[in-house]
């Protein structure tokens, strides 16, 4: 092993993740705090009931509270507001959602700058920081060069992250992900991803398999 090598190797400490293991005290804590944010959110969650449009203004708002409080209100807004969001769900800051007919699993880490698509995510899923989960890859017709390609439509479709999945930094999600998938930051995800494959690259090829 080169020098260099040994250093990068020995430069990793581990870490634990206690979004997943909370105590019973800090679950009846944020609880609480939620609760206390009902006056808010609940107005917000109904009004956004009215169209997309309403929603994802609701969500732009929420998107950039700060995270001790922002984290609580934004909680309590997706679960009164999205098709289902489970228990122990966390949004980070600058994360929107553009529809509201979303189901969201439990024990899920959905990181900052996210932006989400039609997409449902099954449990214990982690995104990190600048993912885009798109409702496929068909978004604008562009077979004709008579009409500008912003009047040919498109089409658009539901993608689902399976259980278990890590979706690394700014990676760009179009199709879906099998259960315990690992993408690897930067990926762009043009094809299905079968379950317990690790993919990386633009577009993703599958680097090796978990099993």
């Amino acid at each position: 092993m080169r020098h260099t090598d040994r250093i990068s190797s020995e430069n990793y400490t581990d870490v634990e993740y206690h979004q997943f293991s909370q105590s019973s005290g800090l679950r009846l804590a944020m609880a609480l705090a939620g609760a206390l944010s009902w006056p808010v959110v609940i107005p917000l969650a109904l009004l956004s009931r009215l169209s997309d449009f309403v929603f994802v203004t609701c969500s732009q708002l929420l998107a950039f509270a700060p995270y001790a409080i922002g984290s609580i209100l934004r909680y309590e807004f997706y679960r009164f507001s999205l098709r289902r969001c489970g228990r122990n769900v966390m949004i980070g800051f600058g994360t929107v959602f553009i529809y509201r007919d979303i189901e969201i699993g439990d024990n899920v880490l959905i990181g900052m700058y996210n932006v989400v698509h039609h997409c449902d995510f099954g449990s214990y899923v982690l995104t990190a920081e600048g993912c885009r989960f798109l409702s496929g890859s068909k978004y604008h017709n562009f077979e004709r060069v008579d009409v500008p390609m912003a009047l040919q439509g498109g089409q658009i479709k539901r993608i689902v992250i399976g259980d278990d999945c890590w979706i690394g930094a700014n990676a760009v999600i179009m199709e879906g992900l099998g259960q315990g998938s690992v993408i690897g930051a930067g990926s762009v995800v043009t094809a299905p991803v079968e379950p317990y494959s690790i993919v990386a690259g633009v577009p993703a090829k599958l680097i090796r398999m978990r099993q």
